[in-house]
């Protein structure tokens, strides 16, 4: 797998990781089209998806020319969700 490869949370797939954006992120997990049915449901369920200890196991099959751009996204997703539960 490598980078292109990750359904990055987002409506447009990233091709680099400058391209991974927070607000693109906001927008995605915020939509009508993603479920839960409150804004923190929603959250919850995109940060138990994204959460590093348990995308571990998608990571292990990333290549090793992409692996430090998906920890790196991974990172930029999660610490977008937490900030999204502490407003």
């Amino acid at each position: 797998l490598g980078f292109r490869d990750i359904p990055w949370p987002v409506f447009s797939q990233p091709q680099a990781l400058d391209e991974l954006a927070p607000a693109k992120v906001t927008r995605f997990v915020l939509s009508p089209l993603h479920p839960g049915e409150t804004r923190r449901e929603k959250v919850r369920t995109a940060l138990r998806r994204w959460h590093p200890d348990r995308f571990g196991r998608v990571l292990a099959r990333v290549g090793e020319e992409d692996r430090e751009a998906v920890e790196e996204g991974v990172g930029i997703v999660v610490r977008c969700l937490n900030g999204m539960l502490e407003r």
